[in-house]
């Protein structure tokens, strides 16, 4: 009985489903996430970032192969960058068709919600908001939700080199902070994804490497509007302290645009 994708096998369902604009991971960077479910066998695994759903899809199946449970993928809108006239996540269903893998999609949730899903998770791949603090934000109200290795996934680390005006710099700056004894990656697919693993690093040094990434520029687009703030805020100081937050809060009134 066949238990993993080949490169031929993910040719076929990007040759079927795959579109220009829609954004998605490469087929070698599928690749890199099966090898670390393979290796870490995660049986409750997060997605932040739903979009088309080509890589929620190919996960699922990955961790049905792997003897998972779960797979939860969350998005902060329902509606397609790519399509808008498709919801996010639509090709999940079209790419997993199994039943072993308990599916949830939630739209119109972010990091700042995981409270509410009430559940822990083993792996977790961030691919949603690249602006800088974004990625970093994503990580920080992730890691009290994982449990066991806490590998973290983290996708577009050279996205910045191809943009004109760069916004899209967060997990380059996030990838930086972390020393190399955390860090997994890949010579494949352009080294554009990697991965943290968090299983050693206590909340103290956490914090610490936080508190770098939050003092280096921001690149958003837009500005953190105050109830997403006053979130953030609580979030950091319920789990890495007040020192956290205040930088965070102090950060805001040098890099949040004001519009």
């Amino acid at each position: 009985m066949k238990n993993r994708f080949s490169l031929s096998d993910l040719d076929k369902i990007y040759s079927t489903h795959w579109k220009k604009g829609y954004g998605s991971i490469a087929k070698s960077e599928v690749l890199f996430i099966q090898k670390l479910i393979e290796e870490y066998r995660p049986q409750n695994f997060i997605e932040v970032g739903m979009a088309s759903g080509i890589s929620g899809g190919s996960i699922a199946q990955m961790l049905d192969w792997c003897g998972a449970k779960t797979f939860t993928s969350i998005d902060y809108d329902n509606t397609f960058f790519g399509d808008p006239t498709k919801p996010n996540g639509f090709l999940i269903e079209k790419i997993y068709q199994g039943n072993n893998i308990e599916v949830a999609k939630l739209p119109f949730t972010t990091t700042l919600d995981l409270s509410s899903i009430g559940a822990k998770f083993d792996m977790g791949f961030i691919d949603a908001n690249h602006q800088h603090p974004w990625p970093l934000i994503d990580t920080l109200l992730l890691y009290p939700f994982l449990t066991s290795r806490k590998i973290l996934i983290h996708h577009d680390l050279k996205l910045f080199r191809r943009q004109d005006i760069v916004y899209g710099i967060g997990p380059k700056y996030l990838f930086d902070q972390f020393p190399e004894r955390y860090r997994i990656t890949t010579i494949e697919g352009g080294q554009n994804i990697f991965a943290l693993d968090m299983s050693e690093i206590g909340v103290e040094r956490l914090k610490n490497i936080a508190m770098d990434a939050f003092s280096l520029p921001w690149s958003l687009r837009s500005p953190l509007d105050e109830s997403t703030i006053s979130g953030v805020a609580k979030n950091l100081e319920n789990v890495y302290g007040s020192d956290l937050k205040n930088l965070f809060l102090k950060s805001t009134g040098k890099f949040n645009p004001i519009p």
